[in-house]
């Protein structure tokens, strides 16, 4: 078997888009990669000792959010974000981020993997706030399948690219039911229970789901959520982002 500490670190420094850090299971950074200075600013020199508190917003270190993180991850062995990271440059930036609990012989470190959704948190708002250019902007992204529900799991709208993913042929009518999409995943109990428990507990659907093509032919996506309302609270939605893995 390889090193498996040599084949950390070729994945530690070699990595584009995947921002990496490392800390203590206090939560104290050590150091960070390539990726993390090119995406946030900051390198290890500037972070190295500091807890990671202070890369977030002044009112998620007031809800002591990152101790919050940090306990989930020594109690579950890792644990799921999605929140502002702020850039050196001061500029808040959402993000996604998992953090992993890893133990080495006496040592243990936690090592974060942070993802950069902030043109994503754009898209977002666009269509919660304005109709203006919606259909342009919802079929401009190419690289993940979207698909908007509302409460009651009525499609509201799907692009392109989830009609590629999904062989979806036929036009599905405004309103229909998730299960009409004519496709077996998004009829499945576990699809079904996933998403009505992100719209009842507002909670953030972070998985990996394997769909079954046919022909012995199975895809690994994986899919993230948001949940939406009005201003007023008065229409809750459901935002899917479904991406090939």
């Amino acid at each position: 078997m390889a090193d498996t500490h040599l084949f950390f670190d070729n994945i530690f420094n070699n990595a584009k888009a995947n921002a990496i850090m490392i800390m203590d299971e206090n939560g104290i950074v050590d150091r960070v990669n390539t990726a993390f200075t090119t995406s946030f600013g900051y390198t290890t020199d500037d972070l190295k000792s500091k807890h990671i508190r202070v890369l977030y917003i002044e009112k998620d270190q007031l809800t002591r959010r990152p101790e919050i993180e940090l306990n989930q991850t020594h109690r579950e062995g890792s644990s799921s974000d999605e929140n502002y990271l702020v850039h050196k440059d001061g500029t808040p930036i959402w993000v996604t981020g998992e953090s992993v609990l890893v133990k080495s012989g006496e040592n243990t470190c936690i090592v974060k993997l942070i993802h950069n959704i902030h043109a994503q948190k754009q898209l977002e708002r666009y269509l919660l706030n304005t109709s203006e250019l919606l259909e342009s902007l919802f079929n401009s992204v190419h690289q993940s399948g979207l698909l908007i529900l509302d409460a009651t799991l009525k499609v509201v709208k799907m692009n392109e690219h989830f009609r590629t993913m999904f062989q979806v042929t036929e036009q599905v009518p405004e309103s229909a039911k998730l299960q009409q999409i004519n496709h077996p995943f998004w009829s499945s109990t576990e699809t079904k229970n996933d998403i009505r428990n992100a719209i009842v507990n507002a909670t953030t659907i972070n998985k990996e789901y394997v769909v079954d093509k046919g022909e012995r032919n199975f895809q690994r996506i994986h899919i993230t959520s948001k949940t939406m309302m009005d201003a007023d609270g008065s229409d809750k939605r459901i935002l899917l982002v479904i991406q090939d893995i």
